[in-house]
């Protein structure tokens, strides 16, 4: 990331640090929030094997290993689920939705600007015009079958410019810099099940803070494919016993609380192991259509399909309802933004199009919404061969039921009182990301904003369904 600002790297080095069980937390520099998640009662274990670091987050009571299996069976079903996708950096919403006739933009971009004709035309608005390396997202516009709402300038009143802070309000679902858990494990402390840690994924390292809950189990783990629970030296037979005894040692009832808590973190893991063990790793239906590059975002999506394809014994899908993953490399752009923004909306547009696809080849279309969505846009004016921090930024919501169309309305380029442009030159948000929040939760998961979403009564409703 070479391209990147200093805050970036260093909000990106503080997160990378919080969610890794025995790290320590890390220092937070005056005037930074808190992470969403180091404030939780924590029982963690990380299991590492070839590739893999993986780690269960949450609370819960001892189970006899027939009450954990009745756990995990009692959650599963055809749950809704939502898939989030980040464009970590600050995605440059003015070259996504370019809007590429205006006086204001060409007088700003003279070198970063598309040109008229370049890329494809945006129905939602006629001043926009999809980025050629958008395709992918305008296929499913275009697409009969499933629906797109865009968001061209979504963001918050008093913009703060910190990656840091920033993306930890989209994350905590609210501009408070004191907040410990995140909207979606809100959300998951309302409906999930104490002890069933796959009912909430983040596909990292660390724990996504969407995710971080306050009583139920949920988890991370950077490669659903290459589990392996191993230990060195360690192989056949013997590892096999070896798991079996780890999974008996974790249902194992103790009086001593510390003692209860690892034991319990281990009974989730040892049943993250399975759940994620019967993930099939063959290649995807036909007719998905991955692009051939490989890409972390195209080997977690291909993943994430897999995992929601996956049934228990008893023909149920397997208890997920949220999963988090970051887009294609970071967008952080202050300089190079022409190449470095060209080729990850390139990887993340195609695999996000393919995801979809191969969803509705398994049948899984209608329980799965799709958010994309960064912590700001970039400012209008070009400073060499970049831009700098904005205010607003381009969101999406993608579903077979989604209703297409815009959420707020792009507010053009024009200065002053009434003009789409702060005083700093950024683009003034006419969407607030809680209200989309809120109408996730209201219209998708069918469940009161109310308890998730603080003040969710004086956030607008949009009609994303």
């Amino acid at each position: 990331m070479a391209d990147c600002c200093d805050d970036f790297t260093r909000s990106h080095l503080v997160r990378g640090s919080i969610a890794r069980a025995g790290a320590g937390l890390p220092v937070i520099e005056p005037g930074m929030p808190v992470p969403a998640g180091t404030g939780l009662t924590r029982r963690s274990m990380l299991l590492r094997s070839a590739g893999l670091a993986l780690a269960v987050y949450g609370s819960g009571r001892a189970l006899t290993p027939q009450a954990f299996e009745a756990a995990v069976a009692e959650a599963a079903g055809d749950h809704k689920v939502l898939v989030s996708i980040f464009m970590d950096g600050g995605a440059d919403s003015l070259s996504l939705l370019a809007p590429v006739n205006d006086s204001i933009y060409v007088a700003r971009r003279p070198t970063l600007r598309l040109a008229p004709d370049a890329g494809l035309a945006f129905e939602g608005d006629p001043r926009l015009r999809w980025h050629p390396s958008a395709a992918g997202l305008k296929e499913l516009w275009d697409d009969a079958g499933v629906g797109v709402a865009v968001a061209p300038a979504i963001g918050y009143d008093s913009p703060n410019q910190s990656h840091f802070t920033s993306r930890h309000f989209w994350e905590v679902g609210a501009t408070d810099p004191n907040a410990t858990t995140g909207w979606l494990g809100r959300y998951l402390d309302r409906v999930g099940s104490p002890n069933v840690p796959i009912q909430g994924l983040s596909l990292d390292s660390s724990l996504s803070p969407q995710l971080a809950t306050q009583t139920v189990a949920v988890a991370a783990t950077d490669n659903l494919n290459g589990y392996a629970f191993s230990t060195s030296n360690v192989w056949g037979a013997m590892q096999t016993r070896m798991r079996a005894g780890y999974a008996q040692l974790g249902s194992l009832a103790s009086a001593d609380p510390i003692t209860a808590q690892a034991r319990q973190a281990q009974a989730n893991s040892a049943q993250l192991s399975a759940d994620l063990a019967s993930v099939a790793t063959g290649a995807p239906p036909a007719g998905s259509n991955y692009p051939a590059a490989s890409s972390a975002v195209k080997t977690r999506l291909q993943a994430v399909a897999r995992l929601l394809g996956t049934t228990t014994p008893a023909g149920d899908h397997l208890p997920v309802r949220c999963v988090t993953l970051n887009a294609q490399g970071g967008y952080d752009t202050h300089s190079n933004q022409a190449t470095q923004f060209s080729d990850n909306l390139l990887a993340t547009a195609a695999n996000i199009r393919a995801f979809w696809k191969d969803l509705e080849l398994r049948g899984l279309a209608d329980r799965v919404v799709i958010t994309v969505w960064t912590e700001f846009g970039r400012r209008l004016a070009e400073n060499g061969s970049g831009t700098d921090h904005g205010a607003a930024g381009a969101a999406f919501v993608i579903g077979k039921d989604v209703k297409q169309g815009v959420v707020g309305e792009f507010p053009g380029l024009a200065s002053g009182t009434g003009g789409g442009l702060d005083a700093a030159g950024n683009l003034r948000a006419t969407a607030d990301f809680r209200g989309l929040y809120c109408s996730l939760l209201e219209q998708w998961f069918q469940t009161e904003a109310a308890g998730i979403i603080p003040s969710h009564g004086s956030f607008p409703r949009y009609a994303i369904l």
